[in-house]
Parts: structure tokens; sequence; C-alpha cells
């Protein structure tokens, strides 16, 4: 499992991944909208859970 600061970090570099990809014209594969997708949900439910913690 990753931690909160991971996740956090890895959302950090799909984004610079995909603003280099707009600049280079090449399009990212669908696994990377897939990937950040799950990893905002995971961010937000640990934000969540550390609330009720």
């Amino acid at each position: 499992m990753f931690t909160m600061e991971e996740k956090e970090y890895m959302l950090r570099l799909l984004a610079k991944e995909k603003r280099r990809s707009w600049f280079g014209l090449r399009k990212t594969p669908a696994i990377h909208g897939k990937l950040k997708e799950k990893l905002e949900q995971m961010v937000r439910n640990e934000q969540v859970n550390r609330k009720h913690l």
C-alpha cells in the first residue's frame, strides 16, 4: 500500500507527464487517465477517512 505522500507524488508526476505531452504533441496512453483517476480517488478517500479517525 502506498502512503499519502507517495500517492500525491505520483499524481504530480502524472500531471508533469501530461504537460510534457502537450508540448511534444504526443498522446498519453489510455492507462494514464485511468491511473490518475484512481490515485485521485485514493487520495480523497484517505483524506475523508483521516477526518473520521
